[in-house]
């Protein structure tokens, strides 16, 4: 692998990276919402609002294989 694919690999995980500091931003500023507003929570959960982060980590995760496979293809 060359260095310019390499360093293509390396902006593939740091927007990834980016994206799963949002999530995790979002995901502590759930934990201090719902420690004021018990209810927030369900309003989260039922109003299907939680299949965004969800999505949201699953592009994480397949950009982490994605990136993995096209370093070392094969393993």
């Amino acid at each position: 692998m060359t260095n310019e694919e390499l360093f293509e690999q390396a902006e593939e995980l740091t927007r990834a990276w980016e994206s799963l500091k949002v999530s995790i931003d979002f995901l502590d500023a759930m934990n201090a919402i719902t420690k004021k507003d018990a209810s927030w929570d369900h309003y989260f959960f039922n109003s299907h609002q939680s299949s965004n982060l969800e999505s949201n980590l699953l592009n994480i995760a397949k950009t982490m294989v994605k990136v993995s496979d096209a370093i070392c293809p094969g393993e």
